[in-house]
């Protein structure tokens, strides 16, 4: 997911330059060891068992049950339901279809061609067709990014955007409301410098 990835390095770099990269250290974040299984189930399928369907499957589910608990132990946090809702669109469109529908069309427009899809040995691909079902939710962005080229959804981009969000938004102090005696003193003050 190339999107998350660049959204994530300019939001950290934006995050940087105005001197607050800090703050995020001070963002309350739950269960990321949820995130880390999950994780490690992906990258543990993808060498040990490349080819197995029902493995990789079974390890989307586990995976998608694992950030679920995850992101509803942050939903409070900013952007998380931005990223919740992406997921949700992309699990969606993936159970409607038994894959995730792939546009060759966008393919071709971010410079990939259909044979570089590998979508007949990927069981949780497919190509986008007449029959998809939830068409629209699919993967049928093109980012034409030099050497990462890929096709994203609309779930990709709310995912990526609900990083974003996360990482500048957590990098700004919080304000403390105004207690109610502290508002008055500032209101009297302020209709007293004008009379």
């Amino acid at each position: 997911m190339v999107v998350v990835v660049v959204v994530a390095v300019v939001a950290l770099a934006l995050v940087t330059a105005t001197g607050h990269l800090g703050l995020l250290t001070a963002l309350r974040v739950r269960a990321v060891r949820l995130l880390v299984v999950a994780a490690l189930l992906q990258a543990g399928t993808t060498i040990l068992a490349p080819g197995s369907a029902v493995a990789r499957v079974l390890t989307l589910v586990l995976t998608v049950v694992l950030v679920g608990l995850f992101l509803g132990g942050n939903h409070r946090l900013p952007g998380i339901p931005l990223v919740a809702a992406g997921l949700l669109l992309n699990a969606l469109v993936i159970l409607a279809n038994g894959a995730m529908p792939v546009s060759s069309t966008a393919a071709s427009r971010a410079g990939l061609s259909g044979t570089s899809l590998h979508l007949d040995q990927d069981p949780l691909r497919e190509q986008l067709d007449g029959n998809t079902r939830l068409g629209l939710l699919a993967d049928r962005v093109p980012v034409p990014a030099p050497g990462w080229a890929q096709v994203v959804s609309l779930g990709d981009l709310l995912v990526a955007a609900g990083i974003g969000l996360l990482l500048v938004a957590g990098s700004v102090r919080p304000q403390r409301p105004l207690d109610r005696s502290m508002a008055l003193a500032m209101e009297s003050t302020t209709r007293g410098s004008y009379s």
